[in-house]
């Protein structure tokens, strides 16, 4: 009869010491940047080997960079309003001026620059401007004019009631559009006509003249007067027959 005597099974410990001592050092270092987990590597073998010929469908690495939110504004830029046309103000229309130096005051709407939004009302906001283009007796020497203002510093009044109105348009049976005062619900005047005035022909006169002026001449005199020794002659002869004339004039005193 043979006995046969098995070993007991090697601890894992002993398993991970022969394994250790069987391996040369410098496999068992690491190094960090080439170490690759083996799932990792299981990974990309079985994607190399499904996208082996499509490169372009292997997935990438970078992270998702969520689309920007389109900008409704892009499509839809700025437009400039026409707030005189907005608050139906006409040329020759009876406004009141609501803020300012000139608050309170009425006039005629003369001028509307609807590229500004402003108004020119005849009479309101005067400043000293220009010299007259033709002074004379009974004439002022600076001439003023009337500056703009802004469209939404004016109203409109009510024909009845005289107080500022908001207006509304309205059309007729006959299909003409008429302007109807919300705070008494009559009907607008016709705007008054309105002609060319007087400081704005003189301003144009003035204009025209300055360009045809000849400017005075800046800068350094032609002359060299501090360097002409003849000038400076004739002035130390000035001051010394000046000089001599006081004296004689002393002593025919003093006598």
């Amino acid at each position: 009869t043979t006995t046969t005597t098995t070993s007991p099974p090697a601890s894992p410990s002993s398993l991970g010491n022969m394994f250790f001592r069987s391996q040369p050092m410098s496999a068992m270092v690491r190094v960090r940047d080439r170490f690759t987990p083996y799932f990792r590597r299981i990974q990309d073998q079985a994607k190399k080997k499904v996208y082996r010929q499509l490169d372009f469908l292997q997935l990438s690495k970078e992270p998702s960079i969520r689309p920007a939110v389109p900008d409704p504004r892009d499509n839809h830029k700025l437009k400039r309003v026409n707030l005189a046309l907005e608050m139906n103000l006409k040329v020759g229309d009876r406004v009141r001026v609501l803020y300012g130096s000139e608050k309170g005051k009425e006039g005629i709407l003369h001028r509307i620059l609807e590229d500004k939004n402003q108004v020119i009302v005849s009479g309101i906001n005067l400043k000293r401007s220009f010299w007259h283009p033709e002074p004379g007796p009974g004439k002022p020497s600076i001439m003023s004019i009337e500056c703009p203002i802004h469209v939404t510093n004016v109203v409109l009044l009510d024909p009845v009631t005289k107080t500022p109105t908001r207006v509304k348009r309205r059309y007729m049976m006959n299909g003409e559009c008429v302007r109807i005062s919300k705070v008494s619900g009559s009907a607008m005047p016709s705007p008054v006509p309105v002609g060319v005035s007087e400081r704005e022909l003189l301003w144009a006169k003035y204009e025209s003249q300055s360009l045809v002026r000849q400017k005075s001449r800046r800068g350094p005199m032609k002359e060299d007067v501090f360097g002409n020794r003849e000038h400076f002659k004739t002035l130390l002869r000035i001051s010394k027959e000046s000089a001599a004339r006081k004296a004689a004039a002393s002593e025919t005193n003093a006598e």
